[in-house]
């Protein structure tokens, strides 16, 4: 199952995967928040949704060095998730949302997470709101009770009940072992990639993420939240009112497509 990182200097030691659908602004903001960590041996991959905003003519003449892949229609978040991560050659791998930007210095302490824990498969960033607030970024598997919760409009009134809580709030700061993590700042170790991948892309938009914590969990692998990998998320901003925008698992969201 585990194994350390191969030390390889034909492959990068990352690859940033951005999928993106007409958030042009955005995903140029989370392209450069990567360039500027200033790290050698990084591969970024923008995955365009068939975006008519000009996101394309842009990445290309300001990021000329970034590999892009442009579906032609909307495939939806999964679909383009798959085709970055499946092109991409890094030993990690950082699924990044289109809204979601690093902070400055945020990538040696989730690569270190790596190296000192081999049986680390899937690690999650510390997300904060553009006010610097804490953003639910992980916790526990969802159980029946709360599914029946959410389901059923219980959820919405009854925000207390322990079972809810157990889900909806681990807490942002609460550093170390989850059950799983969000997809808008989600770390893969390259083994986890090739025995589990790629995303099930029956979940078009939402719980892509929490279905391969929950397969690499079964298989071993531990799951964390980096307290020091921080990133910025302009949270439901990429996700479209009409045009089937990417998007990220809302645990509020889940399964409700």
């Amino acid at each position: 199952m585990a194994a350390s990182m191969p030390d390889s200097p034909s492959l990068p030691n990352l690859s940033v995967v951005i999928p993106t659908h007409n958030t042009r602004e955005l995903t140029l903001e989370a392209v450069a928040s990567v360039v500027t960590q200033g790290l050698a041996g990084i591969e970024i991959i923008v995955v365009d949704d068939g975006s008519s905003d000009g996101t394309l003519k842009s990445i290309a003449e300001q990021h000329p060095a970034v590999t892009v892949i442009r579906n032609d229609k909307s495939l939806g978040f999964s679909a383009s998730a798959n085709r970055g991560l499946c092109k991409a050659q890094g030993r990690i791998l950082l699924l990044l949302n289109s809204d979601a930007a690093l902070k400055p210095g945020s990538l040696p302490p989730m690569f270190d997470a790596f190296e000192i824990d081999e049986h680390l498969g899937i690690a999650g960033a510390a997300l904060q709101y553009p006010d610097g607030s804490p953003q639910w970024s992980g916790g526990a598997f969802p159980t029946l009770p709360w599914l029946f919760a959410l389901t059923s409009g219980v959820a919405v009134l009854a925000g207390t009940l322990p079972f809810y809580r157990r889900f909806k709030n681990p807490g942002n700061s609460a550093a170390g072992s989850v059950q799983w993590v969000t997809g808008a700042a989600m770390a893969i170790r390259r083994q986890v990639w090739t025995d589990l991948g790629p995303l099930d892309e029956g979940y078009r938009f939402y719980g892509q993420d929490l279905d391969l914590c929950q397969k690499a969990s079964r298989e071993g692998w531990q799951i964390a939240l980096i307290p020091d990998f921080v990133v910025t998320h302009h949270q439901g901003a990429t996700i479209g009112s009409s045009d089937g925008g990417t998007g990220t698992a809302n645990p509020e969201h889940l399964w409700t497509d």
